[in-house]
């Protein structure tokens, strides 16, 4: 059953646009604004529809105990969402940083799936960090939501980027830079002068 992801088989948007409910970003506003998470999810809920045809009546435990060669990805994602702690109740892998349960789960989800592109597992850990912002720093939130309309069109940060936008957003130059509709410019960024001094070459 495994195929491409929905994420290389649906169209992707060819530029940010902004979203008709709130305001932001398309995406930006996930999973808060019912809109933006329709935006997002529907890749992955493409696949699990398609799952859905011709497997078993528990698609959920199929998917969670499926070694991860039989479902894309998406789908053990969406499982998880369907899901509920057996220790905190809340949706699987966003209950309290505490929880074990949790955790474990979470780890689950990166020893399976399959293969990801790049821009796949951007995409696939934004979506993580912004259903479960209390369980990371507020920086890294931060960042996941100002890059999430770009990670849409397919574009990917670089790690070295990805650092420079955080030092901007530590910074608190958060608005400034979402007002930003080019991935060129995020991608530019210089380093902070309290910055330029501390990486090692």
């Amino acid at each position: 059953m495994t195929s491409a992801p929905g994420l290389r088989q649906l169209a992707r948007p060819d530029a940010v646009e902004p979203c008709a409910d709130c305001g932001e970003f398309a995406g930006r506003g996930y999973p808060q604004c019912s809109a933006c998470e329709d935006f997002v999810d529907r890749y992955w809920a493409a696949d699990w529809l398609n799952a859905l045809a011709g497997t078993p009546a528990d698609l959920i435990s199929a998917v969670l105990t499926d070694d991860g060669d039989t479902y894309p990805w998406t789908c053990l994602d969406w499982a998880l969402r369907l899901s509920n702690c057996a220790g905190c109740g809340r949706e699987a892998t966003t209950g309290e940083i505490e929880c074990a349960y949790c955790a474990i789960a979470e780890e689950k989800r990166w020893m399976a799936g399959g293969d990801m592109t790049p821009n796949e597992t951007l995409l696939r850990q934004a979506r993580v960090v912004l259903r479960a912002p209390h369980r990371h720093r507020a920086s890294q939130v931060a960042y996941w939501r100002l890059v999430l309309p770009f990670l849409l069109t397919g574009h990917c940060f670089t790690p070295r980027q990805a650092q420079r936008l955080r030092s901007f957003l530590i910074a608190g130059r958060y608005e400034e830079l979402a007002v930003s509709t080019s991935y060129d410019e995020l991608a530019s960024l210089p380093d902070l002068p309290w910055r330029q001094n501390t990486v090692v070459a």
